[in-house]
């Protein structure tokens, strides 16, 4: 008996056979049918739809034969995939290749076998139409063109099943996206710290969430009763509408506006409203989706602050009719005052300046008198500033609230003009010019803030979501660790949460110094780390980073006498290059757990612990690198801790159905 060789393509062969999901499934009628009317149209007792596997041949049809699949190494539909033409054997006993096969000389003593290959649209054969006669037969021209007619028939039904499967995979597949839209909505609609609302063409509410009905003061179930007009200051109405109105008819994408709402009570809110229209496919409008930010406290340090401008305005004018009888009365009192006051004529040279001249442009503010402001000030800033000057002088009161003097140009100043006027008249104007540095350095620090872990002065996860938007963007790859510390709460309850807190520092330290410079050091909070490590595009070096991690941390820490053991799990992933999520490679561990180190076998699934694990916490996992990331670190506990994980590729998901 001769073997068939394996055909050169055999890998690519196997893959097309099993990408049709066909493999021991049950019977079907369609195929049961073309192998009668084969058995009938050449006489045969015997015919088969044979697809030939990896180490048998196993029947989707096999009419006239009870067995279901036999070993592919005695096979005659072998030798017919190896050629991809049509094997007719007329009398089995004179082929030396099957003479003493033990399926010619045993059951079903097979005599006679043609077999044409079954192709498919990519040209690969995956198996035979076969008859088989115990008897020897002749097989002309004709039979052989008829047989090849028969085996169409059955490709035919192999590519109708092959595009139902793709068009149930697709289905599926948009089945899966559309339920992690729609939960990712859902979540950032419901824990948004802004108020959001859907509200109908009409203007009412479709939806809105917590927030949303914290700042209006009305509850959900009352306002899916009103509209959004019936809520707003009347005032206010008008121009909301009137904005909705450019959405609709197509001339903006968005509009954004500062209005009042009227709390139940009666009481006005002011907010900052951003609206967007979602359209459908067509470009019909279908509801328009509504940020809403609470600004009251914005508006009432603006108004306070406006008050103040206003007071000191009117201070200054009303001082400025009694000093024009007397120029030192008014020199004693804006000396006094903490701003930048002058006048200016239309000549834009200086006709007052008070004593704050001189601690700022160290000048003698009575020599100023008559010179140029371009001379004071220098020529960059004059002409920055010079368009105030004119609408000044155009009789318009402006203001500018970024200024730099030369003379100081650390400090930032905000700068009125207010037109000078006599007998209708416009003269000059005056200047107020206040040193609001220390106000910009505390909205900049409020800024920083924000982004900052209190505790270890690391990047927050606001921070971090900023940092990986960008990283997708970029389309670089990327590789990110999840950190977890190994039985931080006991050491909590043991020794403190302060000495918890200086643990969490100096981990904090520890990663900094691990890492590289440019890399992205997070606490996402508790005793969880993240880090993010740019032009990491493979798992050795992923590995290796994790490792050095794992070793940083599990130092021990001395503290008032006494060793602190400490380890972490830390999980990985590698994103951001084209066509991955995650990454194969080892699994790998230091310290306590060396028994866990080793590398992904020669053939075996990739990771396959991490893949099961990903696959237990749902399919969402396989579109967000930190939630892999996570589940990797989860496998690095359960491994045994002070160790790392590294979560497998999108296709190694595929494999596993996530």
């Amino acid at each position: 008996m001769i073997t068939a060789p394996l055909p050169l393509d055999e890998d690519v062969r196997l893959h097309a056979l099993r990408q049709l999901d066909i493999l021991d499934t049950d019977p079907e009628e369609a195929f049961d049918r073309i192998a009668r009317l084969a058995a009938f149209a050449f006489g045969v007792p015997i015919v088969l739809i044979s697809l030939v596997d990896e180490d048998r041949q196993w029947f989707k049809s096999h009419h006239g034969l009870a067995a279901c699949e036999t070993p592919r190494s005695m096979s005659f539909c072998a030798h017919a995939v190896l050629s991809k033409r049509l094997l007719v054997v007329e009398d089995a006993l004179d082929d030396e290749r099957f003479a003493d096969n033990p399926l010619v000389t045993g059951e079903p003593h097979i005599r006679f076998y043609a077999g044409a290959p079954l192709k498919l649209a990519n040209g690969q054969v995956i198996g035979t139409l076969c008859l088989i006669d115990a008897a020897p037969r002749s097989f002309d021209a004709n039979q052989a063109a008829m047989l090849d007619e028969f085996a169409q028939l059955v490709e035919r039904e192999l590519e109708t099943r092959r595009q139902l499967l793709r068009s149930r995979t697709a289905h599926e597949r948009d089945r899966r996206s559309l339920a992690i839209s729609e939960a990712r909505f859902r979540t950032v609609f419901e824990q948004t710290p802004i108020g959001k609302a859907v509200v109908d063409l009409d203007g009412r509410f479709l939806d809105v969430n917590k927030k949303f009905t914290e700042i209006v003061g009305y509850d959900e179930a009352t306002l899916r009763k009103r509209t959004f007009a019936s809520v707003t200051h009347p005032a206010d109405v008008a121009g909301d509408v009137a904005l909705a109105s450019e959405l609709l008819a197509g001339r903006q994408a968005t509009y954004a506006m500062e209005k009042r709402y009227l709390r139940p009570d009666g009481t006005p809110v002011w907010v900052s409203l951003a609206v967007s229209l979602v359209r459908d496919v067509s470009g019909a409008p279908l509801h328009f989706i509504a940020a809403v930010q609470d600004i009251s406290s914005r508006k009432k340090s603006e108004e306070a602050l406006r008050n103040y401008h206003v007071e000191l305005e009117e201070r200054v004018r009303e001082r400025t009719v009694e000093l024009r009888r007397s120029r030192d009365a008014m020199q004693t009192i804006t000396d006094n005052l903490p701003a930048l006051i002058a006048v200016v004529d239309r000549n834009l040279c200086y006709q007052f300046n008070n004593e704050t001249f001189r601690r700022v442009f160290a000048a003698d503010p009575s020599l100023l008198r008559g010179h140029s402001l371009r001379e004071t000030l220098g020529t960059e800033t004059f002409e920055a500033l010079q368009p105030f000057f004119a609408r000044a002088l155009a009789g318009e009161r402006v203001t500018c609230e970024n200024v730099r003097y030369a003379a100081a140009p650390e400090r930032v100043w905000c700068a009125t003009y207010i037109p000078a006027e006599r007998d209708g008249k416009v003269t000059g104007f005056y200047v107020m010019s206040h040193d609001v540095t220390e106000q910009r350095r505390t909205e900049q620090r409020l800024r920083e803030s924000a982004l900052l872990d209190p505790l270890t002065g690391l990047a927050n996860r606001r921070a971090l979501q900023d940092s990986l938007g960008a990283l997708r963007a970029s389309g670089k790859p990327y590789a990110l660790f999840f950190i977890d510390m190994d039985g931080f709460k006991a050491i909590n309850d043991r020794y403190g949460h302060d000495t918890g807190d200086v643990l969490l520092r100096e981990v904090a330290r520890r990663l900094a110094a691990t890492v590289r410079t440019d890399d992205i050091v997070c606490r996402l909070g508790g005793d969880e780390f993240v880090v993010a490590s740019r032009g990491v595009d493979d798992a050795r070096t992923g590995e290796r980073i994790a490792a050095a991690i794992c070793l940083a941390v599990s130092k021990p820490l001395a503290m008032n006498g006494k060793l602190i053991e400490m380890s972490a799990s830390v999980g990985v992933v590698l994103a951001g290059q084209r066509g991955a999520t995650g990454a194969t490679g080892a699994n790998g561990a230091i310290g306590a757990n060396p028994a866990n180190a080793g590398t992904v076998a020669s053939g075996a699934a990739p990771n396959a612990s991490a893949a099961l694990s990903v696959e237990a916490e749902g399919h969402a996992l396989a579109d967000d690198p930190l939630c892999l990331a996570d589940a990797a670190m989860y496998e690095a506990k359960r491994a045994g801790r002070n160790t790392w994980r590294v979560a497998p590729r999108a296709e190694a998901l595929a494999a596993l159905d996530v």
